[in-house]
């Protein structure tokens, strides 16, 4: 009975709690991304191709306000070819693009906005060189992140932040291990 009650009561405040949240407000913005793909080969097959694909790309984002403490937010990082490894007369590069969908609590600790990221994110690969694939492939999991928001004016804020888009072990079933992260910095305007 007192395990029913306490559902009720908890359903009850977190009802009315969202019933008296202001209404949504919705942002939009860009970063330029620090972005890169670590490959690690684990076929056991010589040559080894391990290595990492560091580009600088752009990022687009956009998201909503839902409580005073949670966003709701989308990235979009457009896709760059890089070189992850040379091996003898292969060079191996990779293209990457991700798409994620994340719930963003977050805190102000004065006039800064600290917050992090937990949701789930989509990566597609291009490879080129042929040692270890050609092709596209894509695969999907949990990301994370942290992040510190700075308002310049009341609808215009800066952010810088770190999130790993994706860490898959035998991606595609290439015998290779990724990690997708990224390194940003860009401005947010709020639309009020």
């Amino acid at each position: 009975m007192s395990k029913e009650l306490l559902a009720i009561a908890l359903g009850t405040a977190a009802t009315i709690g969202v019933a008296h949240a202001a209404p949504p407000t919705f942002y939009a913005g860009g970063d330029i991304a620090g972005f890169t793909s670590k490959i690690e080969d684990k076929t056991g097959i010589a040559p080894d191709v391990s290595g990492s694909a560091k580009a600088t790309s752009l990022r687009l984002r956009g998201g909503m306000h839902i409580l005073d403490w949670l966003d709701a937010e989308l990235h979009i990082v457009l896709p760059q070819d890089k070189t992850y490894s040379t091996t003898g007369a292969s060079t191996n590069k990779v293209k990457t693009q991700v798409l994620g969908a994340f719930a963003k609590p977050n805190t102000n600790v004065g006039p800064v906005n600290l917050y992090g990221l937990v949701g789930f994110a989509q990566s597609k690969m291009d490879f080129s060189g042929g040692v270890v694939s050609n092709g596209s492939q894509t695969e999907s999991g949990a990301a994370y992140g942290v992040g510190v928001q700075y308002p310049f004016t009341k609808n215009l804020s800066g952010s810088i932040d770190y999130v790993q888009y994706l860490k898959k072990s035998n991606f595609g079933g290439a015998g290779i291990d990724v990690t997708n992260s990224a390194i940003s910095a860009g401005v947010l305007y709020t639309f009020k």
